[in-house]
């Protein structure tokens, strides 16, 4: 069983902003699949299953606020027993340039609260990741927060097509087949 987990923060007041670049990358991937979300209050999230290419899949949009994820992220690798390397966490990441995408085995959280947030629950830092491009503020004087919560034009983001073959490269051939293809 393989758990992909997109970060994001709840609500339509964060609808299409680059820090919901994971929740993006998981409804896309769910719509090419023909999965179905369903609330799961007992782990704080929002959750569709599938089967690909014989493997089953669990997608996840955790329902706590960025900060929060790793409730969620604790709570689904429990109770779905997935150990932590068969988890791919999708987030934003400010050091990858709009566009780009980059998968990663574990590694600092490099001020992401969200990583952060699923490390500490989890204790370790033992899973993968696939870091969507945002890029930095254009403006000098923007605050990081300002920018995160911004929202996330089409022309600067990642491909979702080419993000739905990174997430199946992962599902087919792991972390080694993902950043030899993508990165």
């Amino acid at each position: 069983m393989k758990l992909i987990i997109g970060l994001g923060n709840p609500g339509k007041d964060y609808f299409a902003t680059r820090h919901n670049a994971g929740f993006m990358a998981v409804d896309a991937f769910a719509k090419e699949i023909g999965a179905t979300w369903k609330a799961d209050a007992k782990r704080k999230a929002l959750v569709a299953s599938a089967v690909v290419n014989g493997k089953k899949i669990v997608l996840a949009k955790p329902q706590t606020f960025m900060n929060l994820s790793g409730d969620a992220a604790a709570a689904l690798v429990s109770f779905y027993k997935v150990a932590p390397e068969n988890t791919l966490l999708i987030h934003d990441d400010m050091d990858i340039e709009p566009g780009r995408m980059q998968f990663k085995k574990g590694g600092s959280a490099a001020g992401h609260n969200g990583v952060a947030s699923v490390y500490e629950r989890l204790g370790t830092q033992n899973v993968h990741r696939l870091r969507i491009g945002i890029g930095r503020p254009t403006e000098p004087r923007m605050a990081s927060e300002d920018w995160v919560l911004g929202k996330l034009s089409t022309e600067n983001t990642s491909k979702p097509l080419d993000i739905i073959a990174g997430m199946r490269d992962w599902i087919e051939g792991g972390i080694v087949k993902a950043t030899n293809r993508w990165n």
